[in-house]
């Protein structure tokens, strides 16, 4: 018999209390999951708001960047420690609620909170703001005057819940701004962020008390609308749709970021296909096929692979759909639900069919199961996925055809893994940043983007805070009111 735990999945200050608790029941194989989660009211709402509100005026908002980057360093410090507690119950609770394979799981959390390590915030900090120094107070301007940034009070973050952890940067970046932080979870994954409050709770009470995460259904217009209006900032990540609904509910003089529908694919030049990188080139592809089952936006749905090197882009379609297959067997893909399962038997189909017509498709599919499949297509063309490791491979003769094939999506583009010649690479990257791309990576990293890189193309922090200028005149006039003015 199973020994039962139960476990608030949910955070707020601890001079809140919610008392009506409603439960969802995760069984695995050795422990029982009992997830508590509070039903709360708009006024509800509002009350938590307020009080994260207060706790970043008297608290959070005082402090300096560099103390609020030390904090968020020892809580990091404390998830790199294999044995800490709160990992281990990551590692053995994010796996049973969202039927990813453990030891993606436990790689995929280890590689993305390193990535928060007080080196790589400061970095991130340099590269936003020339004066990290500008959140804490005014400072001098080349141009002469002097500048001080402010952040929104109170942050309304709604998460998606289909990649683990990435919450968590977006609680990173309220902090980094000195903003109250109130997060909207998905019950697909609500634990990750909540675990990180408490990891933040162990280190600065204080400051955790900025933070509330509360999940509850998308589209509640009762929690929805009380949380923008007494928020100064929106961040959503999600569908498309799930982003236009919520736009339209924002104020136009409210900040509101968004983090839609987006499509990121491959470019495999000749150069990576010699006898001897051709095996690792694929085992790379395979890895950022397989990472989360494609769910997050930076996961290649279609790879171009150019001619000319020592295995021909069919051969390596074929070859991929191997190693996928060996992939499956060393970390299997999530259960899937009944529709999205027939979403890739009626894609899978359509291409079988097609492949016995046309020896311009071919199709590579695991034969028991939906567990991976590779759509093979001789001439360059551009299709979206069903995800959950289903694949397109298109042969390419030139770049032009490619940028020709991606032309249409351009608004949609993210990022793109590239294997190709160092003197091929500035002249592919001014080109497919022109057509839309704004993430150009290495193969087999495509799911590990930096702290600090630019997020659909546009800034961070900059795109959250407001600018106070001091001009230079102001400044030199005020010395003649000096009652020892000379």
């Amino acid at each position: 018999m199973n020994n039962i735990k139960e476990l608030n999945v949910f955070s707020v200050p601890d001079s809140i209390e919610l008392n009506q608790l409603s439960s969802k029941t995760v069984i695995g194989k050795d422990m029982t999951f009992v997830l508590k989660f509070p039903v709360i009211t708009g006024e509800e709402l509002k009350g938590i708001i307020q009080q994260v509100q207060w706790n970043r005026d008297q608290y959070l908002s005082t402090l300096s960047i560099t103390d609020i980057v030390e904090k968020i360093d020892l809580a990091v410090q404390k998830w790199l420690h294999p044995d800490y507690p709160l990992r281990k119950l990551a590692e053995n609770l994010i796996p049973m609620i969202t039927g990813y394979d453990e030891e993606m799981v436990r790689l995929q959390l280890k590689r993305y909170i390193r990535t928060f390590r007080k080196k790589e915030l400061l970095r991130f900090l340099d590269e936003e703001l020339d004066q990290p120094a500008m959140l804490d107070e005014f400072r001098p301007r080349k141009s002469g005057g002097m500048s001080k940034a402010f952040g929104p009070s109170t942050i309304f973050h709604v998460f998606s819940g289909n990649v683990p952890g990435v919450q968590v940067w977006s609680i990173i970046m309220g902090l980094l701004v000195k903003s109250g932080n109130i997060g909207k979870t998905s019950m697909a994954e609500p634990l990750f962020p909540v675990l990180f409050t408490e990891s933040l709770a162990e280190v600065d009470k204080k400051l955790a008390e900025a933070i509330a995460i509360l999940p509850w259904k998308g589209g509640t217009i009762e929690l929805e609308e009380p949380a923008i209006e007494h928020c100064e900032a929106v961040i959503v990540y999600g569908s498309n749709e799930t982003v236009e609904k919520l736009r339209r509910k924002v104020p136009p003089h409210k900040r509101f970021l968004s983090y839609g529908h987006k499509i990121s694919f491959a470019y495999i030049g000749k150069e990576a296909l010699t006898p001897d990188l051709y095996y690792d080139t694929i085992k790379k592809m395979a890895e950022d096929v397989s990472i989360y089952d494609q769910q997050s936006c930076l996961s290649p749905q279609t790879i171009y692979v150019e001619e000319g090197g020592s295995i021909s882009s069919k051969q390596f379609a074929q070859m991929l759909g191997a190693e996928l297959e060996r992939y499956h067997k060393k970390r299997p893909r999530a259960k899937l639900k009944d529709e999205e399962s027939m979403a890739i038997q009626r894609v899978r189909s359509r291409y079988q069919l097609e492949s016995v017509q046309h020896e311009n498709v071919a199709a590579f599919s695991s034969h028991a199961d939906t567990s991976w499949t590779v759509i093979f297509h001789k001439e360059t063309g551009f299709e979206g996925s069903p995800l959950n490791r289903f694949v397109h491979v298109y042969s390419v003769e030139s770049v032009e055809s490619v940028l020709f094939a991606i032309k249409p999506y351009q608004p949609y583009l993210q990022s793109c893994g590239l294997a190709v010649s160092p003197i091929r690479l500035v002249s592919l990257a001014n080109q497919l940043g022109t057509y839309g791309v704004n993430r150009i990576c290495s193969i087999g990293e495509m799911n590990q983007a930096k702290p600090g890189w630019h997020h659909d193309g546009r800034f961070n922090l900059l795109d959250l805070v407001r600018m106070t200028d001091i001009e230079r005149n102001l400044e030199q006039n005020v010395e003649r009111y000096d009652t020892d003015f000379e």
